[in-house]
Formats: structure tokens, sequence, C-alpha cells
């Protein structure tokens, strides 16, 4: 393996015969190196492939990334690894890094560009979330420069996204699905929906199991609740309206039939939410 970049002494990027374009991290690896010199493989501790082999690409990537994004990334990436208890892949590096110095940029013109689905990713990506406002205290401590919460969310879903655990890339769609389900809730039953509560974060997280099975378009394993539905259903009109207009929302915009037993499960946790 050959040393392409040096991002700092514990951390650079190489070119593995095997591998490809690969981001080791570790004690030293970088220390008194040059560009060229063959990895001390003594000093590995973490290794981060890429999915995307475009490797001109990446080369490009890497060679554009400031030391000092970097840096914070590299330790976001290693708390994320430890408390997360799961892998990434080398994009994460490149994307976090990018999203960084374009939120900085974004700050410095006084532009604000509004999270839509903030309260989403804070109930559905409870941990990642916290990683993020962790991130965002690093920037401040390091460049000076105070963040809004609402770049925590983006930092939350670039951890899910390129973390090796999640198989399904549909993170972004999950979270607007888990939005629309929310205002569809929100409007019928004329409520705002109480962000802090436990019944919302079960809420948030039935539906984000939801989500997962809508897009992989799992109909198996459901059971017959129909008489549960319909008794729950004629205790509240406003209850059976808002149940009728998620499954048609869903059908029209997602392409699935939501079965009786998600609606009696929806019921449930809507209940719980509107205090009925």
């Amino acid at each position: 393996m050959k040393i392409i970049k040096i991002f700092n002494n514990n951390s650079i990027a190489a070119l593995s015969d095997e591998l490809g374009d690969i981001i080791l991290t570790g004690s030293g690896i970088g220390f008194q190196k040059k560009i060229g010199d063959l990895v001390d493989e003594s000093h590995i501790e973490k290794t981060y492939i890429f999915k995307d082999k475009s490797e001109k690409r990446l080369r490009r990537a890497i060679d554009d990334i400031e030391p000092i994004y970097y840096e914070i990334t590299s330790l976001l990436v290693n708390k994320a690894t430890n408390e997360l208890s799961t892998q990434f892949y080398g994009e994460i590096f490149l994307a976090i890094s990018d999203h960084i110095a374009f939120a900085i940029k974004r700050k410095k013109e006084k532009i604000d560009l509004p999270n839509v689905v903030l309260s989403e990713t804070k109930a559905i990506y409870k941990k990642e979330y916290q990683l993020g406002l962790w991130a965002i205290k690093l920037i401040k401590e390091k460049i000076g420069i105070q963040l809004e919460e609402a770049e925590a969310g983006y930092i939350a879903l670039h951890l899910v996204n390129f973390s090796t655990k999640n198989s399904s890339q549909n993170t972004s769609k999950i979270v607007n699905f888990v939005k629309d389900v929310f205002e569809v809730i929100e409007q019928t039953m004329n409520i705002k929906l109480e962000l802090d509560s436990i019944n919302y974060a079960r809420l948030s997280t039935h539906l984000k199991f939801l989500a997962e099975r809508v897009f992989r378009n799992d109909i198996e394993n459901t059971m017959d609740t129909t008489e549960n539905i319909r008794d729950m259903l004629k205790e509240n009109i406003r209850l059976s309206l808002c149940i009728n207009r998620i499954k048609k929302m869903i059908k029209s915009k997602y392409n699935y039939t939501l079965a009786p037993d998600e609606q009696t499960y929806l019921c449930i946790h809507i209940k719980k939410n509107c205090h009925i």
C-alpha cells in the first residue's frame, strides 16, 4: 500500500492493490511520511474502504479536502465508530468534510438552509443526531464558527447513510416518509405533536420500521386485525379520517397498501399521541 494523501499524523489516504483507494487511521501512521511512501502496516488501527471505485473522482475529492475539515471529520467518525458500534465506508470522510466546508461558507455568506426534516431526524436517529451536535461544538472549538442546529441533522444523516450497517440506502426516503405521515396526523387530528414525548419517540420508531417495509415492498407476515381496526375507528371519526388519509397518501405516493394490522398499530400510536 502506498500513501496518496497525508491528512495528519494519524490519518492518511492510501492506494491498495486489493482494495483500491482506502483511508487508514492509526496513531502515528502519517508521522514523518510523504506521498509515495509505503504504509507502515503496524500503525493501522482502522481501515475505511470505498464503495464507489471511481478512483479519479475519489482522488480529486481527497485532494480537495481542507486539513481542518478532515481533522474534524476524522475525530467525529472515530467517535461514531465507537459509540454506534459500527464501521463506515470511506465516502463518509469526503461527504462530511465537504458538508462542513459548505456549511461554513453558507454561514459566512449569511445563507440560511432550513432542515425541513430536522425533527424527524432527531426522533428516528437519536444517537446520530447527538453526534451531530457534538460535531457542531467541535467545529466551534476548532474554527470559531457556530453552525446552526440544522447542520447536526444533516451530519446525522451522513452517519446513517455511510454506516456499513445500513444496507437499504433509503435513509432520506425514510425520513421523508415519516415526515409525510406526521403532516397528515397533525393536519387531520388538529394537533401539534409533542416532539419530546415518549409517545412521539415510539411513533417515530414505528414509522421508521414501517417505512423500511414499504421500501422493501414487504407485505409478508401480516395479521388480519380488521375487527380491531374497525372497533377503534368507530370510536373517533377524526381518527378514522386520519387513518384513511394516511392509507391514501402511502398508496398514491409510495405505491404500498397499508395492511389492517399496520393500520391498527398506527391507530394505537396516534391515539396515545393525541391523548384519546
